[in-house]
C-alpha cells in the first residue's frame, strides 16, 4: 500500500446533455415519452483528476467501500500522467484460484480504441486496439471527501496488478453489452479483499441476464454525486429489462461521472440490507435511464477475447 496522496477532482461534467440537470442521477421516462433509449446513449464518464499533492493519514467514513471489494474508488494512471476515476465492481475468480476486481472496459481505453491488444479480434487491426500494461491502477481504502466544495479525496490507496482485459465497444461500433475491464489482483493484497457490496450487502448469487422489467435493483458507485449530492454511495432503482440486446440491462437508477463500472444488484426489496443476486455494471446513461453490461456477457467477453474462465466470487466466499 503507499500513501494516498490529495486529490482534486475537476472537469466532472463532461457527460453532457445526458447530465445537464447537475449531477443527480437519470429518471425513467413514463409510458408515453418517446424517447430512443438506443439512440441516446452515451458512457459514463470518468472522473479526470489531478493535483496530487499533500500526503494524508486515512479515516474512515460510514457507508463507503474501503479496500479491493465492489463499489471502491479505482483511479487509472494513463502514460502522459493523466488520472482517471471510475467505480470497481465485482471481485472475479479463474480456475485457477487468481482473483480480479472489475470495472467498465472504457476506463481503461482512449474513446477511439475498442479493446486492450490481448482482446483484438480478427476484424480488428493495431489501430483498434491499446496497450493497456502502460497504466498503473489502484483502489481507495478508507478515503474520505472533503473540502469546501466536497472534492478532496483522502486517505490512502492500495495498488492493484495489471490490467488483464479490457473491451469498451465491437469492431462494429456497438456499446452497450460490450463494455468490461478486469484488473488482476496482487497476491500480496488480498487480505484487502472484501466481496461483498458496502451498505446492502451481498452479492448472494449471480443473475446472467437483464433482471426482469419492474423489479428492485440497487447500485453503489463512487461517482461525484453519491455521498455528496446524495447522502449515501447507494441507491435504489427499478430494472426496465434489456436495452434490446440480451447483453445488457437497462434501469431507473442514477449515476454520474466516477460511476463507470459500478455493480448492479438485484433485490427482495427497496430499502435496508437486502443482498441479492448480482446483476450487471453500470457502463453507460441514456436519456432516460442507466445501462450496462450483464454479468453473463462479462464472462463471455472475457472467455472469447483472450480464453479466460471466470466467475463472481459471493459475499463470505474468501
Amino acid at each position: 500500500m503507499r500513501d494516498r496522496d490529495e486529490l482534486t477532482r475537476r472537469d466532472l461534467l463532461r457527460a453532457g446533455a445526458a447530465t445537464a440537470a447537475g449531477v443527480g442521477g437519470i429518471g425513467t421516462a413514463s409510458a408515453g415519452d418517446a424517447v430512443d433509449r438506443r439512440e441516446s446513449v452515451e458512457r459514463v464518464p470518468c472522473l479526470e483528476i489531478e493535483d496530487k499533492t499533500e500526503t494524508v493519514a486515512p479515516g474512515g467514513v460510514p457507508e463507503r467501500a474501503s479496500g479491493i471489494r465492489p463499489g471502491s474508488q479505482m483511479f487509472i494512471t494513463f502514460p502522459d500522467g493523466a488520472t482517471a476515476g471510475c467505480t470497481a465492481n465485482f471481485v472475479w475468480r479463474d480456475g485457477g484460484g487468481d482473483l480480479y476486481i472489475g470495472a467498465a472496459g472504457h476506463c481503461f481505453l482512449p474513446s477511439d480504441k475498442n479493446a486492450s491488444e490481448n482482446a483484438r479480434r480478427s476484424d480488428e487491426s493495431d489501430e483498434d486496439v491499446y496497450d493497456v500494461s502502460r497504466l498503473d491502477v489502484s483502489v481507495c481504502d478508507d478515503c474520505a471527501v472533503g473540502g469546501a466544495t466536497g472534492l478532496i479525496f483522502t486517505g490512502t490507496t492500495i495498488d492493484l496488478g495489471n490490467v488483464a482485459y479490457a473491451r469498451q465497444n465491437l469492431p462494429d461500433g456497438s456499446e452497450v453489452g460490450h463494455d468490461f475491464g478486469l484488473v488482476r489482483i496482487p497476491s500480496g493484497a488480498e487480505d484487502a479483499v472484501d466481496p461483498s457490496l458496502p451498505q446492502f450487502g451481498g452479492p448472494s448469487g449471480v443473475s446472467t441476464g437483464a433482471v426482469p422489467a419492474g423489479l428492485p435493483v440497487n447500485q453503489y458507485g463512487a461517482g461525484v454525486a453519491n455521498g455528496e449530492v446524495f447522502p449515501t454511495m447507494g441507491s435504489n432503482g427499478v430494472s426496465e429489462g434489456d436495452l434490446g440486446t440480451s447483453e445488457s440491462w437497462y434501469a431507473g437508477i442514477r449515476a454520474s461521472p466516477g460511476d463507470s463500472g459500478s455493480p448492479l444488484q438485484a433485490t427482495e426489496a427497496g430499502t435496508g440490507v437486502e443482498g441479492g443476486d448480482a446483476a450487471g455494471i453500470l457502463t453507460h446513461l441514456t436519456a432516460v435511464g442507466t445501462a450496462g453490461t450483464t454479468m453473463g456477457r462479462c464472462v463471455e467477453m472475457v472467455q472469447t477475447d483472450i480464453g479466460l474462465g471466470i466467475e463472481t466470487v459471493l459475499a463470505g466466499d474468501l
